[in-house]
């Protein structure tokens, strides 16, 4: 039995070996950077909080709801509606779905009117406005969702805005409200890779529920099991509490 052991312990092992130093080393990454250093937090300002006035001043959601009948030129539904500050001045923040997408909208609380979208330039002046920390803009981008890329897992398009950074910082602004969507470092990048890893997923680096991690995930199990099961019958403890027994 030990030589059975033995063997399965050293073959699996040396068959699991590059992707046991993968989970091992992305697990050390992951315990050594803070989630809001990665995810380059520290590099942007928090959104600009809301004055207590400003709900008794910002006019009525009837104006709104004229407003927006106007810009979709259709039908639309509303999911959510809510009062935010951009810039020092208070808006209407509607969400909802049209015929062709879901949608999100700043209306205007004076006499309101659906906000513009953002434009490349002035994309790249509110993302400068985002940065704590003034850097220079070297690459504005129109961007859609895609599996497997830096900016994944969002419903819609976004401008991605490139800067001059000793971090390689950019900004994935939405189109209409300039909210920030994802911030994205050089360091949150070497965490996407190690997270792949650590997953296995190669395409979409998001499914953690596939056979391949799974079998991997039970080679190392056996792995471990086999080798304290080794070590336990091969010990000199064990031995010990034998030979008086057997004499």
């Amino acid at each position: 039995m030990k030589t059975a052991l033995r063997k399965i312990h050293r073959w699996l092992g040396l068959l699991m070996a590059l992707q046991i130093i993968a989970w091992m080393a992305s697990g050390l990454y992951f315990s050594v950077f803070p989630i809001e250093e990665i995810r380059g937090e520290h590099l942007t300002r928090s959104a600009d909080s809301l004055p207590p006035a400003a709900m008794t001043t910002a006019g009525i959601p009837l104006a709104v709801e004229h407003a927006l009948d106007r810009h979709f030129d259709g039908p639309w539904s509303l999911s959510s509606l809510s009062l935010a500050q951009v810039g020092g001045d208070v808006f209407w923040r509607v969400s909802g779905e049209s015929p062709e997408s879901r949608f999100t909208r700043l209306v205007t609380t004076t006499t309101p009117k659906v906000v513009p979208a953002l434009d490349r330039q002035g994309a790249a002046k509110t993302a400068e406005n985002w940065l704590l920390q003034p850097a220079r803009v070297i690459h504005v981008e129109w961007i859609e969702p895609t599996p497997g890329t830096d900016y994944r897992g969002h419903h819609g398009p976004a401008w991605k805005v490139d800067f001059e950074h000793e971090e390689g910082l950019s900004l994935y602004l939405h189109p209409w409200t300039g909210e920030v969507l994802a911030r994205r470092t050089d360091r949150w990048r070497v965490f996407d890779f190690l997270w792949m890893l650590h997953i296995m997923d190669y395409d979409t680096r998001d499914d953690f529920n596939h056979p391949l991690l799974l079998v991997a995930a039970l080679g190392g199990l056996i792995i471990a099991l086999s080798g304290v099961v080794y070590w336990f019958l091969s010990s000199r403890f064990l031995r010990r509490r034998r030979s008086p027994a057997a004499a």
